[in-house]
């Protein structure tokens, strides 16, 4: 008898961390519980309640999460900031290692940081968007080649 309030008591709170959560972190538990809980009605052994239990959540869990992943991901939305990234800029302002500067993109000011934390790019440099974080462009120095000149 006691068996039943354990798996009762397992259910309950699976559902419960589900309901509170809302992304599928112990929606198998619960089914888990629910057939270990049908198992103990049946008259199996505690034991054998427990292996069912571990396997139906288990076997829930690695066939369902792929899709479960896919599902709550969502979709992205894609933006106008995303159609900077691989454009080139100037900057207007310094960046400083560990610190950000201004750039103007496209005719439009942002708040830009290098990709390395030791990197210094003075105004007037030339950049390149490598992405975006929140408000602030991630940004690489361009770099300028010079040709080598032959003289005969």
């Amino acid at each position: 008898m006691w068996e039943y309030i354990f798996w009762g008591i397992i259910f309950v709170a699976a559902l419960i961390t589900e309901a509170a959560t809302v992304a599928f972190v112990s929606i198998w538990l619960a089914v888990g519980a629910l057939i270990a809980f049908l198992i103990a009605v049946a008259g199996a052994s505690f034991s054998i309640q427990c292996i069912f239990f571990v396997l139906v959540s288990l076997v829930l869990f690695l066939c369902t999460r792929p899709l479960v992943k896919k599902l709550g991901r969502g979709k992205r939305v894609a933006t106008n900031a995303d159609s900077v990234i691989g454009m080139e800029g100037i900057v207007k302002e310094p960046i400083r290692p560990l610190s950000t500067g201004r750039v103007c993109v496209r005719g439009l000011d942002w708040s830009a940081r290098t990709t390395g934390d030791d990197q210094q790019v003075p105004a007037g440099a030339r950049i390149v968007v490598e992405q975006i974080q929140g408000a602030t462009l991630i940004v690489r120095p361009v770099e300028t080649v010079v040709e080598a000149q032959t003289f005969s």
